[in-house]
């Protein structure tokens, strides 16, 4: 890869958020949220109810919050208003469409709204079905596409103004493998000169894209890494055991399961655990993300 000048380097956005707090009456949202972010794709993991989306709302300043700053190169984004949120992407986890638009009349509506004069907006939405593989579709109504292929249309959506900041809430609901993948490679082919933070509860999702990972639940930062240092965290926790199926519940009782496999010479179960399980024969298992997810999360949810 090639490496950046200093002028570059100099000139990258950097989006911090200091010590953000967020209650819904006696109910704490977010707890005392640190984050440093520069150019790049950043994984926000964590189960349903974990504050992922309280956080992309903050960030998107749809939500006020009680305390804590968030700072656009060291300005709040209180104080920047519509100049902020002028370089802001967002891609809800609920989609919000004109179910009787076309394609291409939803991305032009859109663009207008955003604020690009009729001419840019052509070509941007131009660039955006094709880049999104969405030319077959560009004149079918959008209540009559397939969930994949809203997923593309919400992520066009997103791009329109060509956001310096992309904030993605479950990008990949409800679609298919297959979508899934051709979505989470774009979003990473597009991540270099942009921040990128894809909120998910798929460890799939950020698992093979994401350059560091933060794991929320209950509000909270529990841990935060890249994907490599994750997983060397827990390698030492991940077994493998094989067993006659009738001792199966015997494990699920004992230890926290990650996989189970059937096989000719045996059930083959993964598990993660603090310590050696000395009343079986096992060995080291190989670690991933998922078991990272379990062991932050199986005490928590």
């Amino acid at each position: 890869m090639q490496q950046k000048t200093c002028a570059e380097m100099r000139s990258e956005i950097q989006l911090e958020i200091k010590n953000v707090n967020k209650n819904y009456g006696r109910t704490c949202a977010l707890s005392n949220i640190t984050i440093t972010l520069t150019p790049g794709l950043y994984g926000l993991l964590g189960p349903n109810g974990a504050g992922k989306s309280t956080l992309l709302n903050l960030l998107t300043d749809n939500i006020a919050r009680q305390e804590g700053k968030i700072l656009l190169d060291g300005i709040d984004i209180k104080k920047m208003g519509k100049n902020y949120r002028s370089i802001v992407g967002y891609m809800p986890q609920s989609q919000g469409f004109y179910k009787d638009f076309s394609v291409s009349a939803f991305l032009m509506y859109l663009s207008r709204l955003k604020g690009l004069s009729k001419a840019k907006a052509k070509i941007r939405v131009e660039e955006l079905i094709d880049a999104l593989h969405l030319k077959e579709k560009r004149k079918t109504h959008i209540g009559a596409l397939s969930g994949g292929m809203k997923q593309r249309v919400m992520l066009a959506q997103a791009l329109l103004n060509e956001p310096k900041i992309l904030i993605l809430d479950e990008p990949t609901a409800g679609v298919d493998p297959q979508e899934r993948i051709r979505i989470r490679n774009y979003i990473s082919m597009i991540s270099e000169e942009r921040i990128v933070i894809l909120a998910t509860h798929i460890v799939s999702d950020v698992e093979a894209v994401a350059s560091e990972i933060y794991l929320m639940g209950d509000g909270r930062i529990i841990k935060h890494g890249t994907p490599e240092q994750l997983i060397q965290d827990v390698s030492e926790k991940v077994y493998d055991i094989t067993i006659e199926r009738d001792k199966l519940q015997d494990i699920q009782r004992k230890y926290m399961v990650s996989n189970i496999h059937s096989r000719a010479d045996g059930t083959h179960i993964k598990i993660i655990s603090d310590t050696t399980p000395d009343d079986y024969i096992c060995s080291r298992g190989t670690a991933n993300l998922e078991d990272v997810y379990l062991d932050t999360f199986f005490t928590i949810v």
